[in-house]
């Protein structure tokens, strides 16, 4: 038994520090690299843009822009990948940001505006992202345990030091997913070429992050034929379709949790919209006959609007917008015609 207990640490030895040295080291998801975000955010912050960006914790970075502010903006936007492409030139005249951040969940909105209240630079005007999954239990959205601390905070929940908040990431230190990852990034980390670039350019090779807090896609993304970007959305539908799998039932906690919010932001005298981007037609064709649970969010959300006065701006539903193809770079993110359409009240 001792012999083979030796055996197994001298085998599975050197295969855990391979995962620990990739892992942390070539660190796909900047999770062990603390300054990253912080480097984006001084950019930012100065006045450029940075692209040559990936694989960073989009809400660390966020707490970083929030925590540099001097003022608070008068238009804020919260939500999702789906409405990172709003910017400052839909509210001319008005000052602007915009924090979302991918996959976000209501644990994403509420951390987030606790930083806000924490640092007394609430805005004059809210705009939600309201996304298909922000009321199924079962969206698996984990990512927001990065804002834990400020969650727990708003909540009055145990008062969790930052330390143990992010203790979570540590797990990763022995993925094999995390490996896979990690050790695709190890020739930029190598070449030096991995590190956020400032620029004045709107348009680059890589993402780009405005200075406003909106986001400019890579130029492959940008400028993808229609037939490339129907074969995105074709793909879209082909596997599970993103998190909304497995959404089994309308969430009571979470539809209380969220109508708790909008109470708050009320009380704090916010200004709230809402914001429904759609999903490509073939996609919601699909979502419709599968999905019900979705079309009862969005049916909700615009039943709880009506009753609050509060403005819904677009639908998860492209035939009420008469948006066809060509409004999509893939199944469930809207270009920026779209966007302009669906925000044209604010434009002026």
């Amino acid at each position: 038994m001792h012999r083979f207990i030796n055996k197994f640490i001298i085998i599975s030895l050197p295969v855990l520090i391979l995962l620990f040295t990739v892992n942390y080291f070539g660190d796909a998801g900047k999770i062990f690299d603390s300054e990253y975000e912080k480097e984006m955010a001084e950019i930012l912050m100065n006045g450029s843009y940075v692209t040559n960006i990936s694989n960073y914790d989009e809400r660390v970075f966020q707490k970083e822009l929030i925590n540099r502010m001097n003022n608070a903006p008068e238009i804020l936007i919260l939500g999702s990948s789906r409405t990172m492409l709003i910017n400052s030139t839909y509210f001319p005249n008005q000052t602007f940001f915009n924090n979302s951040v991918s996959g976000a969940s209501i644990e994403d909105l509420i951390a987030l505006f606790q930083i806000y209240k924490e640092r007394n630079i609430l805005p004059r005007k809210l705009i939600i992202g309201i996304d298909p999954w922000l009321l199924n239990e079962n969206n698996g959205q984990t990512r927001w345990k990065s804002l834990e601390y400020f969650y727990n905070k708003y909540n009055k929940k145990a008062d969790f030091s930052l330390a143990k908040n992010s203790s979570y990431k540590y797990s990763e230190l022995f993925s094999l997913s995390y490996f896979q990852a990690s050790i695709k990034a190890l020739p930029k980390l190598f070449s030096g070429t991995s590190e956020p670039i400032a620029t004045q350019e709107k348009y680059n090779e890589t993402n780009t992050k405005l200075s406003d807090g909106s986001l400019v896609y890579r130029a492959d993304y940008r400028n993808a034929t229609q037939n490339v970007i129907n074969s995105k959305i074709d793909g879209y539908i082909a596997g599970n379709i993103y998190s909304i799998e497995n959404f089994e039932t309308i969430s009571d906690d979470i539809w209380t949790e969220f109508q708790d919010f909008i109470a708050t932001l009320r009380k704090e005298h916010i200004s709230i919209e809402f914001f429904l981007s759609p999903y490509a037609p073939i996609v919601y064709d699909k979502i419709a006959k599968e999905y019900s649970n979705v079309l009862q969010t969005e049916s909700l959300i615009i039943n709880f609007a009506n009753d609050k006065g509060i403005k819904v701006n677009g639908s998860f539903n492209p035939y009420n917008l008469q948006f066809d193809e060509t409004y999509f770079y893939d199944g469930m993110h809207c270009k920026e015609k779209g966007i302009q359409e669906i925000l044209k009240g604010q434009i002026k």
